[in-house]
């Protein structure tokens, strides 16, 4: 593999697991930005709270930048709000990057309970529709190939990413795995 694959989707989509997955198949490196944040500023909720939602996508995006300028090349989950930076979605645009599409069927269950999202506070269904109708045309935007995260396995996502990169390879000539 010569270069980096992002995951972007909207919060709950399995872009962690599935990129887990994906990097173990591929045998490099896992990065989620998210816990990249976490594990140097504390949790999202506290982050959120002493600076607000500017504050954590500064935070968001210097994660991002971070993981991208490794000279290994990695698997990067993104955080669902890491396509609203312009400077993000150049970054994103310019790699190799998988848009794993759902709806609010499939990650109700996911949110409808989960602490600790600031963005989810009131009714967390009602908020994620919100949130992800604003930001779905940035997913399809900065995506080179977009996988529906609706149906299969963790296991059977990562395989249809990877079947898309290997093509996308032996058509460019730059990619290897």
């Amino acid at each position: 593999m010569s270069a980096d694959i992002f995951l972007i989707g909207p919060m709950a989509t399995g872009k962690s697991v599935v990129g887990r997955q994906l990097a173990a198949r591929l045998g490099v490196a896992f990065i989620d930005t998210d816990a990249e944040v976490i594990a140097s500023h504390g949790s999202i909720a506290d982050i959120f709270a002493a600076g607000g939602e500017p504050a954590f996508r500064a935070l968001e995006a210097e994660a991002l930048r971070a993981a991208a300028a490794r000279p290994e090349p990695a698997v990067i989950a993104t955080g669902g709000g890491a396509v609203l930076g312009e400077g993000n979605r150049e970054l994103l645009r310019a790699g190799y990057t998988v848009y794993l599409e759902t709806d609010l069927e499939t990650v109700g269950s996911r949110i409808a309970g989960a602490p600790g999202r600031p963005l989810l506070e009131g009714n967390p269904l009602d908020r994620w529709v919100q949130i992800f109708t604003a930001r779905e045309a940035h997913y399809r935007e900065c995506a080179t190939v977009t996988v529906d995260a609706r149906t299969g396995t963790v296991a059977e996502l990562a395989e249809n990413i990877l079947g898309a990169y290997r093509r996308r390879a032996s058509t460019t000539g730059g990619i290897t795995t």
